[in-house]
């Protein structure tokens, strides 16, 4: 008899022990809703370059009180809630509560301004189309990292790290 471990047998690969891969892989719902956060960011950015390519489409939308335009700073706006998503998907994809609380709380914010531009000034333009599938996006990233599987990702006790 030795002193080491016996290896582990087929029966104990598929076991999901503490420390063991499965453990550290987030589940499926969770990677998907990664994968639509960054869809969600492409899509920002996508807002941005709108706003750069055709900027007299939506200039009195953004013109201010003192007359001058404001698009520049929106459009760094959205490049910067662009990369938020980036950070947020990451981290959420490491199974940080924090990032899936800002992810709740950008989405809800983000629904509640998409509703209310719709309603204040209802077009079919190519801004509002993409606001509205942003929207939807956020909508199915809330409900992928609230599914049974993500709740345990996202509650689970952290693996030591070296």
């Amino acid at each position: 008899m030795s002193g080491t471990a016996d290896p582990p047998t087929n029966a104990d690969a598929g076991s999901a022990g503490p420390g063991s891969a499965a453990q550290l892989r987030p589940p499926r719902d969770v990677l998907l809703a990664v994968r639509l956060m960054y869809a969600g960011a492409a899509l920002t950015a996508l807002l941005g370059l709108l706003r750069l390519i055709d900027p007299d489409a939506y200039e009195d939308a953004l013109d201010t009180s003192s007359g001058t335009s404001a698009r520049g700073s929106y459009v760094a706006y959205l490049f910067v809630v662009a990369l938020i998503w980036l950070l947020v998907a990451r981290y959420c994809g490491r199974g940080s509560r924090r990032a899936r609380r800002g992810a709740t709380f950008f989405a809800v914010l983000y629904m509640a301004a998409v509703a209310a531009t719709l309603v204040s000034t209802p077009r079919f333009d190519a801004y509002n189309v993409v606001s509205v599938l942003i929207a939807v996006v956020a909508v199915a990233v809330i409900w992928l990292l609230y599914r049974p599987d993500s709740r345990r990702w996202f509650t689970r006790p952290r693996p030591p790290t070296s």
